[in-house]
């Protein structure tokens, strides 16, 4: 059986050694969790496009000279998530809290020791933050992950840009 595969962004604005997270509020499945801002490509948007509108619905915040850093993949179960992959340090506003979400800047070391994070905040780990934050790279990262967002399984490659 193929699983279903949704086309989707993610936009890291990262800034000395911080990052914009959204976390998740009562109500939500995901109550709790630290995300990564992005989400799905709606018909006759380029997904940087989706990665400027999700960043500006979800913290407030207008991003600006996005890079294009990669293709992440997350694979549950059941579907597959797909996502291009943006970073910028480049923006006007600051996080804001709305009624599904709150937005924050959080230390990346402080992030990755938090019980609750999505596992697209993997790419922030030293091993593997080098295809983000590097001009000279982009990378290529594979999740395998259970319901309850347990890893089970990573691959990653790094490409340098020519």
């Amino acid at each position: 059986m193929d699983k279903p595969i949704r086309k989707a962004v993610r936009c890291y604005l990262i800034k000395d050694n911080r990052v914009v997270v959204t976390k998740y509020k009562q109500g939500n499945k995901k109550e709790g969790y630290y995300e990564i801002p992005g989400g799905k490509i709606e018909e006759g948007e380029i997904p940087t496009q989706t990665a400027i509108r999700e960043m500006k619905e979800e913290t407030g915040i207008t991003v600006k000279n996005l890079k294009y850093k990669g293709i992440m993949t997350v694979e549950y179960p059941d579907r597959k998530f797909v996502f291009d992959t943006f970073s910028t340090s480049e923006y006007e506003g600051e996080p804001q809290e709305f009624e599904e979400n709150s937005s924050e800047w959080i230390n990346i070391k402080e992030l990755l020791q938090k019980e609750k994070i999505l596992s697209n905040i993997m790419i922030l780990d030293r091993f593997f933050i080098k295809g983000l934050i590097d001009d000279n790279y982009n990378f290529n990262m594979y999740i395998a992950v259970d319901e309850q967002e347990n890893i089970l399984d990573v691959d990653y490659s790094l490409e340098e840009n020519k």
